[in-house]
This record gives structure tokens, C-alpha cells and sequence, in this order.
């Protein structure tokens, strides 16, 4: 077997069916770091990466969103959120808002991208990381500083800031990481905090508390402890594990891991945690339904 077909254990996967749509809060994982969070009708989107070009592509072309893979996927959208700016996180965001007149919340270097997609000024709020709240139908949605793991040679990829707009197709290279941050999303039904990047700043999530943990596990062996450090500050209920599967990849190609990652590790170092919570591995666009 090769590096690049690394398999996931069919049986850590274990997911709830779609729930109703007034349910109290649920999850659904969409590959990469993507998710849409749902409460009592209302969806939010967060990094939803769907159109998954191929490394050919992505290595020799310029890309743009795959509008017909975003619209087979989402059906419903109130809003999209955005913790940073790499094209595998930001790319298809204003696919979503424009064919939902969805609001995007994102970093300046997100709503720049967005405004050379043509996403209209008043569909765009800035986070900034700094203690601001905005009401999102259901749920406060709040932006918290982190920071990105360092994946190659110690260094952040793509570094750099998205300062003016950009308009696509472009080079993969072009969406820079910008200012990276956590989300956290409460409602009645309970609370999500989206963590898409394995990196964390541990004075910024003081009083910030959790019953879900989304959580990255590519180039968390980069960051000393940070699972543990993740878990101890959030006090997570449930963790779902994501961006471990190859983003280059079919949405339906069989479940795999990116070659450097280590599923097996990660759900180990949970385990390990004091008072651990229960880790759910779904497959895409699978769902867990939250009971707190």
C-alpha cells in the first residue's frame, strides 16, 4: 500500500442519522475542516471546502469554485463562517453565500476574496478576534485569535495577508492564511467551538467553554501537546476529529488520511486526556446530533 492510501479504520466511524430540522443542535462533517452546524431550521456553514481540485489541478492551474459541486451539496444556507484564508478553507465560501444570499463571516483577507467573487457589502461581516458577538439566528457567534500549526520546516504555509481584493480563477498559492481564528457558535441546544487549525493560543480561550470540539489533527504533532492543551481549555463533551482526509480528493472517495496524519495517535492522546470526552470519527457528511 502506498503513502498516499493510508486507510481509515472502518470501525471508528460512527455517525447519527440527519436529524430534523428543528432539532436542538447537530453536526455535520464535510471533509477537510468543513462543517455545517444546524439549530431549530437555521444553517452555518464553517470552512465548507466542496470543490476539492485535484493536485494537478491546484499545482498547475488557476482555480475558482466548482459552483456545481457546492450547490449538489448545500442546500440550505443562513450563513458561513470562516476561521482563515487558505483556498481550502475560504475558497468556496462565496460560492455558498451567493447561491443562498448567505452572510459570510470572515477575516478582512476572507471578505476580500468574497468581494472579487462579487458577494455584495451588506451579505459581509469582518471578525476580528476581538471580543466581538454577533446574533446568527439561533446562535452568538463569536471569533476567538489562534494561530496556525506550523507544517513545513517549522513555518506556517502561505503566510501573509490578503490585503486587496482578489478575484479568481487564481493559483492556489494566491489565498494567503490571513488572520487566523477559532469560532464558537452557541445556541439553547448547546455550544461548538470550530478549531481548523491544530493551533491554539491558550490565554484567548480563557472562560471560552465548549460541549463540541471540532478539531484539526493535520499538524498537530507540529504543536507541543496540543491536544491536550485543546481539551483542557474547551472541556469538550464530544470531539470530531476532521481535515485528516486528502482535500485533493472525490467527496465520495473512499476514506483515507493525509499521508502525515495519524488518526490513530490523535484519538490515543484523547483518551489520555483527564476527564475524556467521547471522540466521534464520522465519515463525510456524516452527522452527530449533540444531547447535552
Amino acid at each position: 500500500m502506498s503513502r498516499w492510501t493510508t486507510l481509515v479504520d472502518p470501525a471508528w466511524f460512527s455517525a447519527d442519522p440527519r436529524p430534523a430540522d428543528d432539532v436542538g443542535l447537530a453536526v455535520q462533517w464535510l471533509g477537510t475542516a468543513g462543517f455545517r452546524v444546524l439549530s431549530r431550521g437555521h444553517h452555518v456553514w464553517l470552512d465548507p471546502h466542496l470543490s476539492r481540485h485535484p493536485l494537478g489541478e491546484l499545482a498547475f492551474s488557476k482555480v475558482s469554485p466548482r459552483v456545481d459541486r457546492v450547490a449538489a451539496e448545500v442546500d440550505v444556507a443562513h450563513a458561513v463562517a470562516v476561521g482563515h484564508s487558505h483556498f481550502d478553507h475560504a475558497l468556496d465560501a462565496p460560492a455558498v453565500a451567493r447561491l443562498h444570499a448567505a452572510r459570510v463571516y470572515g477575516s478582512s483577507d476572507t471578505l476580500n476574496w468574497c468581494r472579487g467573487y462579487g458577494v455584495p457589502e451588506d451579505q459581509l461581516v469582518e471578525l476580528r478576534g476581538e471580543g466581538e458577538s454577533f446574533v446568527e439566528g439561533p446562535f452568538a457567534l463569536r471569533a476567538v485569535r489562534s494561530e496556525h500549526s506550523p507544517l513545513f520546516a517549522g513555518r506556517v504555509p502561505l503566510p501573509g495577508r490578503i490585503d486587496r481584493v482578489l478575484s479568481g480563477p487564481a493559483h492556489y498559492t494566491r489565498w494567503r492564511v490571513g488572520l487566523t481564528l477559532g469560532l464558537h457558535l452557541q445556541c439553547a441546544g448547546g455550544s461548538v467551538y470550530h478549531l481548523g487549525s491544530a493551533n491554539l493560543v491558550d490565554a484567548e480561550l480563557a472562560g471560552v467553554q465548549a460541549d463540541v470540539l471540532l478539531c484539526c489533527t493535520i499538524g498537530r504533532q507540529s504543536v507541543p501537546e496540543f491536544t491536550r492543551r485543546a481539551v483542557a481549555a474547551l472541556r469538550p463533551k464530544f470531539v470530531v476529529p476532521c481535515h485528516w482526509d486528502p482535500f485533493w480528493t472525490p467527496i465520495d472517495a473512499p476514506p483515507r488520511q493525509i499521508p502525515s496524519n495519524d488518526l490513530a495517535g490523535f484519538l490515543s492522546e484523547v483518551a489520555a486526556c483527564p476527564n475524556a470526552p467521547q471522540v466521534r470519527v464520522v465519515p463525510i457528511r456524516g452527522w452527530v446530533v449533540v444531547k447535552v
